[in-house]
């Protein structure tokens, strides 16, 4: 019982500077390869209910899961299950930019018939302030809008 009460409370730790950048090294790798989602995941999900940032990454996991499934059902599981995720993370903390910007990125990546994109109009301005500010992910934010199409010529110079 002593054993399981101390897991419970060490799943409340909050993340140290240290998780965070492991967290945010592991989601640029999972961005590019699928064998660091399962590292990526369990990192920010063993923060997840204790930080709201964690939660956003953690929903952010399921979302590049979503993305590597083949089967339609399991995307669609994911996708539904990433959404919560990050719309709880963004409750939260709402002025939280690089919550906002995750959240954004991964609306911006729904097919639309879904109707995950809910959020886009409201998270946009702040996601663009996420990728003007310094941040360890800022490299991963300005290419993410180099390449949206939901972005003026003179928001994406903007940024540069």
């Amino acid at each position: 019982m002593f054993g399981f009460a101390c897991a419970a409370l060490l799943s409340l730790a909050a993340a140290t500077p240290q998780d965070w950048i492991n967290i945010r090294s592991l989601y640029r790798q999972a961005l590019s390869a699928e064998n660091a989602l399962n590292d990526f995941s369990s990192k920010s999900k063993s923060f997840a209910n204790a930080d709201p940032l964690a939660k956003a990454y953690y929903g952010t996991a399921l979302a590049l899961r979503a993305r590597a499934s083949i089967s339609p059902t399991t995307k669609l599981s994911l996708a539904n299950q990433a959404q919560e995720q990050l719309n709880t993370a963004a409750a939260l903390q709402p002025k939280n930019l690089e919550i906002r910007f995750l959240r954004y990125s991964f609306e911006y990546g729904t097919p639309s018939f879904l109707n995950m994109k809910k959020h886009m109009l409201s998270d946009k301005p702040l996601a663009l302030q996420f990728a003007k500010n310094p941040s360890p992910i800022k490299d991963i934010a300005i290419a993410f809008f180099n390449d949206c199409d939901q972005l003026s010529e003179a928001e994406k110079s903007a940024l540069r």
